[in-house]
C-alpha cells in the first residue's frame, strides 16, 4: 500500500481520501482572500469593474458579514409576532417558488416559446464518426491547458489574457478555452477574445458560455457572433486531432489520442433562453456521449469532459437523472475527469455524484489565475496530475496523480 505524506491511503482505486476535503475550504478561502486581494490592487488602475475578482471575493469576505450579523444580533432582539411573520412569509414564498421550479419548465416546454422551438420528439441520431487520432510519443499521455471565463474586461484583454496566452509551455499539445469569453456581447468584445487566443503556440478549442449566446439580449445575434469568431478556431492551427463535431454550430466536438478520450460539450450556465432547445440539446448530447463511451470503451483508459456549465438543476437531465451520464460513468468504471467554468472560483469534487471514479474541477476566472496544466499519463496508476501556475495555489486533488491507486 503506498502512502503519500505519511498517511495511509484508502484501498481501493477510486478510494475517497477522509479527513481532508477536496474543496479545502479554509484554506481555499485564504487563498482567495489573497489573491483577489492582490490581483484587485494589480487591477485597481483600469475604471472597469472587476465582475470576475468580484465573485470570486465575495467568497473570501463572508466572515466579515457573519460576524457583523452577529454583534447585530447581540444588540436587538426580536418580537416574537414579527418572527413569526417572517417564518410565514418565507414559508409562502418558498412554496410558490418550489411550485414554480417543478411546473414552470414543463409548461414552457409544451408551448411555443419566444425562441420558436416546439415540445421535443423522439430523435433518431445518425452515429458520431469518430476516428482515433495519430499517436504522438509512447502513445498513452498528453499535455494540455484549459482556462475559462475571460476576458471580461478591458485590463484583461489589453494586459491580463495575452501574457497568459505567451506564456503558456509549447510542450503541451492543445489549449481548451471553457467559454464566457466576453460580457454584453458587443461584437468588439467576441472579436478581442478571438485574436488574444490567435496568438497562441498551440491550437485552441472553444465551446460556449451562457455569456456567449444564451444570455445575449438577442439569441440569434449571439450565435452569429460566435460562428463568426469561433466556429473551428482549432483550425487556425496545423494539427493532427481527427475531430468529430455535432450542434447547429458545430460547436460541440470529441477526438480520441493516446488512449484519452475528449469531450467538448455546448453545456452553458445561465437561465435557458428556451426550455425545450435544452432539454432538445442535452438529449442529443447525451446520446452521443454515451455513444462514444460505449463504442470506444477498449480505445480509452481516461475520459475527459470539457464544458462551461457548474451543473445544477437546469442540467439534472443530462447529469443526474437515472438514465443520465454520472450513473453511465460509475458503470464504464474508468477514470473520469470534468473540467468546467462558470462560478469563476477554484474548486474540486472528488466523487462527483456519488460516483467514486467522477472528479469535477472548477477552473478561476482569468482575471484570478493563469491556465491550468493538465497532464495524462495512462501507463501510470495515477494517470491524472493537475498544476497551476502560481505555486501558492493548492491543487488538493491531482497535484500527484488521481485516482489515488494502491497498488
Amino acid at each position: 500500500m503506498r502512502t503519500r505524506g505519511g498517511r495511509k491511503k484508502k484501498r481501493g482505486l477510486f478510494g475517497r481520501r477522509h479527513g481532508k476535503s477536496s474543496l479545502a475550504a479554509t484554506s481555499n478561502t485564504k487563498n482567495l482572500r489573497k489573491d483577489g486581494k492582490r490581483l484587485q490592487k494589480k487591477a485597481s488602475h483600469d475604471d472597469e469593474s472587476t465582475q470576475c475578482i468580484a465573485t470570486a471575493t465575495s467568497y473570501a469576505d463572508n466572515s466579515y458579514f457573519v460576524e457583523e450579523l452577529q454583534d447585530k444580533s447581540e444588540k436587538r432582539r426580536c418580537d416574537p409576532w414579527v418572527v413569526t411573520l417572517i417564518i410565514l412569509v418565507c414559508f409562502i414564498l418558498g412554496m410558490g417558488a418550489f411550485a414554480g421550479g417543478y411546473f414552470l419548465p414543463d409548461v414552457l416546454g409544451k408551448a411555443e416559446n419566444k425562441q420558436g422551438y416546439e415540445e421535443i420528439e423522439e430523435i433518431e441520431y445518425t452515429p458520431t464518426d469518430i476516428s482515433i487520432s495519430p499517436s504522438s510519443g509512447v502513445g498513452t499521455s498528453i499535455t494540455f491547458y484549459a482556462m475559462a471565463d475571460a476576458p471580461y474586461t478591458d485590463h484583461e484583454r489589453e494586459n491580463i489574457m495575452p501574457y497568459q496566452i505567451k506564456n503558456l509551455s509549447s510542450s503541451a499539445e492543445f489549449l481548451i478555452h471553457l467559454g464566457d469569453l466576453q460580457k454584453g456581447c458587443n461584437e468588439d468584445a467576441y472579436q478581442a477574445a478571438s485574436d488574444i487566443l490567435k496568438q497562441s503556440n498551440m491550437p485552441v478549442f472553444v465551446i460556449p458560455g451562457d455569456n456567449d449566446i444564451n444570455d445575449c439580449a438577442d439569441y440569434e445575434h449571439g450565435e452569429e457572433q460566435w460562428t463568426k469568431h469561433f466556429h473551428l478556431h482549432d483550425k487556425n492551427w496545423d494539427h493532427d486531432f481527427v475531430v468529430s463535431r455535432w450542434g447547429k454550430l458545430e460547436e460541440s466536438f470529441a477526438f480520441l489520442k493516446n488512449r484519452i478520450l475528449f469531450l467538448g460539450l455546448n453545456i452553458v450556465g445561465g437561465s435557458p433562453h428556451s426550455v425545450s432547445e435544452w432539454k432538445s440539446r442535452h438529449s442529443e448530447h447525451l446520446h452521443r456521449v454515451k455513444e462514444l463511451l460505449t463504442k470506444l470503451v477498449d480505445d480509452y483508459d481516461v475520459a475527459v469532459l470539457l464544458a462551461h456549465a457548474s451543473p445544477r438543476s437546469n442540467h439534472a437531465d443530462f447529469f443526474e437523472d437515472e438514465d443520465g451520464l454520472a450513473n453511465f460513468v460509475k458503470n464504464i468504471g474508468k477514470p473520469f475527469l470534468h473540467l468546467h467554468g462558470d462560478d469563476h472560483v477554484w474548486s474540486e469534487k472528488e466523487g462527483a455524484f456519488d460516483v467514486d471514479n467522477y472528479m469535477m474541477v472548477s477552473l478561476d476566472c482569468g482575471e484570478i489565475a493563469s491556465p491550468i496544466k493538465v497532464e495524462i499519463d495512462t501507463r501510470k496508476d495515477n494517470p491524472i496530475k493537475i498544476s497551476r501556475e502560481d505555486e501558492a495555489l493548492v491543487v488538493e486533488c491531482c497535484s500527484e496523480g488521481w485516482p489515488w491507486s494502491t497498488n
